[in-house]
């Protein structure tokens, strides 16, 4: 399917906000309802929309992300795809990512205490450790989520979804749990219908959704995109900083924010110090940003890796239970 004008920019608001209202989006697009809705029906058959996510500040629900890094060896293809299906079957995993380059498999484990990862990482290494030749261990900190500005050339700030910065933690009740489980999976589901499966009346459920907003427990609302059916590579770098202070950092971040290519930023505690995730053209492209990157801050980058990402296995997102 080859995207015209009007496509991008349907996908540039959806990834700013993906529960807005088609009657507000086709104004924005000045398209009909009629029209935009036969667009959105293509680009999900077509799948280069995968879903309409929202995104919550999982981490104030008492988890951390853990992501771990591995480099295999002696693999072949059936092997590689047992790995890859024990990871995706496995409930306690919520990110899978075959790769090239440094790494050769990333994936997530949100637990809510460090032994709780370790009785998960330990279960799930232990029938494959003979295929393991190296592997790192990556915590979060901090993330940024940029909108992604490659789509359009527009001159408007950048919209971000920042996590981390929070440290109060958030007990849901019951409702709230309910209608965000509802939201996490499928953004653009109406009020009604969440109603409907909630057994919550139209009123409660859109007050609490409102209450939640305001709260920052709803961060926003995302797409999440096939980035190869849009002609992209997906590259993900893991920056080593040397003589650093916060002052430097943040100025980094927000040089990071400035270049259209770039979608995601997480500060971890691992043997990198960030890891940035860019949608490029081509891997020369990601090259050509990041040579620049360090000429431009070579007092305090000390290298990089490169892994290129792969077709996602699987990605959940947030649920609260």
């Amino acid at each position: 399917m080859e995207l015209n004008i009007k496509d991008k920019k349907i996908l540039y608001e959806l990834d700013k906000n993906s529960r807005i209202s088609l009657t507000e989006l086709s104004k924005k697009i000045q398209m009909s309802k009629e029209s935009l809705h036969y667009r959105l029906k293509k680009l999900t058959e077509e799948k280069i929309i995968l879903k309409y996510h929202t995104v919550s500040a999982h981490y104030r629900f008492g988890t951390i992300d853990y992501k771990v890094y591995l480099r295999l060896k002696d693999l072949s293809k059936k092997e590689h795809k047992s790995l890859i299906n024990f990871l995706i079957k496995n409930k306690d995993v919520f990110w899978v990512t075959p790769c090239n380059g440094r790494w050769d498999l990333m994936f997530g484990i949100r637990a809510a205490q460090m032994n709780e990862f370790f009785e998960i990482h330990d279960k799930l290494l232990d029938k494959f450790s003979k295929y393991i030749q190296e592997k790192e261990l990556s915590i979060s900190r901090k993330a940024t989520q940029f909108n992604r500005k490659w789509m359009l050339d527009s001159k408007e700030e950048r919209k971000t979804f920042d996590f981390g910065e929070e440290n109060e933690k958030i007990n849901l009740d019951k409702e709230d749990r309910l209608i965000l489980n509802e939201l996490v999976d499928n953004s653009r589901k109406k009020i009604i219908d969440i109603s409907r499966d909630t057994k919550l009346s139209v009123d409660v459920v859109n007050y609490r959704i409102k209450k939640m907003e305001k709260q920052n427990i709803i961060k926003g609302y995302k797409c999440l995109f096939n980035v190869e059916k849009l002609g992209l590579v997906a590259t993900k770098a893991f920056v080593y900083f040397k003589n650093i202070n916060q002052e430097r950092k943040n100025e980094f971040i927000q040089y990071l924010k400035s270049l259209k290519n770039s979608v995601n930023v997480v500060t971890t505690f691992a043997p990198w110090d960030l890891e940035i995730i860019f949608e490029t053209e081509s891997y020369r492209k990601y090259y050509n940003i990041m040579e620049e990157t360090k000429d431009n801050f070579s007092d305090i980058i000390k290298f990089y890796d490169s892994v290129m990402m792969l077709e996602e296995k699987k990605q959940i997102f947030d649920k609260t239970d």
